[in-house]
């Protein structure tokens, strides 16, 4: 029998970080399972595919494809999942009983995976735990013309999922607003369609690129933390994409480590987790802004600071052995070109991330020398030209 078998949902960057990070480590190919073969795994050599159209949206197909899989290779001991978004740790949790196998989860528990994604819900436990997030006021439907909030604000869903299955004037993935009036006018767009679910009203926390930081990381079964850290250098500003992370560059601030172990262990949480922070430019105040119950989009970043979060979960869940990775070296994360980000860095920022240990250490998740076929190259050439020309609007 073979030890284990990586499975991994989806075909998105995310999910081909992990397979990178898993041949990188284990010499080995994942099982990477999915509706399409999206840019990511294009000519891609590092993984096993199993394709099904619907995979992603129908449980029966979502069922019905694992099982697949777990008959072409019945002869592992183990079986662990990663997967790229909360919905599809929703889908995998509402289904995992159907399995004709047993899937190792490295990520929180059903009920509590379930409560932190709802916003409304996190805040009310990062309450509970007397850690700083921007003051907030839920709103819906029916009561959101008498938001108590006033000055700067920024709005997003509750529930991002949702709102995202709605289409109406003026749609962003967040929106910063000037005064109440201004909140209320996009909240009057975004209710005149069907959509009925709850939108996040906070205090606006002044800074701009470069005030963001994020966190990702594994708690294992013995509570042990493996954490890396970054700086979101330069961010994505257009509107369906609002603080999506182009550049993150290595940082090491404490009170992040201290904040992050704090809530975890708080919620009794084990697992891979990634929380989002921004730091107010004028009072230096830590605001927490989000906690993921899963690896972080970007999380490549923690890997080539030094921390192997995929290895932690594999190694605790797998082998039942507590890694403790801590960040060793300096980095860039590009999810662009670098001869994009380096014409859109400026100042102080772009000398952050133009300091030569960062740039030696340089990497887009998606660029793997050992995954690099001449169709590939191209193929990934191509994409990242279109792509820096949407992101940087050229």
């Amino acid at each position: 029998m073979k030890e284990f078998l990586p499975i991994i949902l989806g075909t998105d960057h995310n999910s081909y970080t992990v397979a990178r990070i898993i041949h990188e480590t284990y010499g080995i190919k994942s099982a990477v399972v999915g509706s399409a073969i999206l840019v990511p795994f294009y000519k891609s050599k590092i993984a096993d595919f199993y394709i099904q159209q619907g995979f992603s949206t129908n449980d029966k197909i979502f069922v019905e494809t694992l099982n697949e899989v777990y008959k072409k290779n019945s002869d592992y001991d183990n079986y662990i999942v990663f997967v790229p978004t909360e919905e599809y740790l929703n889908t995998l949790y509402r289904n995992c009983d159907s399995l004709d196998f047993d899937l190792i989860i490295p990520y929180p528990n059903r009920k509590l995976a379930s409560t932190i994604m709802i916003k409304e819900n996190a805040y009310r436990l990062l309450e509970q735990l007397s850690v700083k997030y921007p003051k907030t006021q839920i709103v819906n439907r029916d009561n959101y013309s008498n938001l108590s909030l006033d000055g700067e604000l920024f709005l997003k869903a509750s529930d991002y999922e949702l709102f995202n299955d709605y289409e109406f004037k003026n749609k962003k993935k967040g929106y910063y607003c000037k005064d109440k009036n201004e909140a209320i006018s996009y909240l009057k767009d975004i209710y005149s369609s069907d959509f009925n679910g709850e939108m996040v009203v906070q205090t606006y926390i002044p800074g701009g690129d470069g005030s963001e930081y994020t966190i990702n990381g594994y708690r294992s079964k013995n509570g042990v933390f493996s954490i890396g850290q970054a700086r979101n250098v330069l961010s994505d500003h257009r509107d369906m994409w609002i603080g999506n992370h182009i550049v993150q560059s290595d940082s090491h601030i404490e009170q992040l480590f201290e904040i992050g172990k704090k809530v975890i262990t708080g919620l009794d949480y084990y697992g891979l987790f990634n929380m989002d922070f921004k730091m107010n430019e004028k009072t230096g105040e830590i605001y927490v802004f989000e906690i993921n119950t899963r690896q972080g989009r970007t999380f490549l970043y923690s890997y080539l600071g030094g921390v192997n979060v995929i290895k932690a979960a594999i190694d605790d869940r797998v082998f039942n052995i507590d890694d403790e990775f801590y960040p060793t070296k300096k980095f860039n994360l590009i999810m662009q070109s670098k001869e994009a980000v380096e014409e859109n860095l400026k100042g102080e920022l772009k000398e952050y991330f133009e300091d030569p240990e960062r740039l030696n250490n340089t990497h887009n998740p998606i660029v793997y020398e050992k995954d690099m076929s001449i169709a590939r190259k191209i193929k990934i050439d191509m994409y990242l030209k279109r792509s820096d020309k949407d992101v940087f609007r050229k």
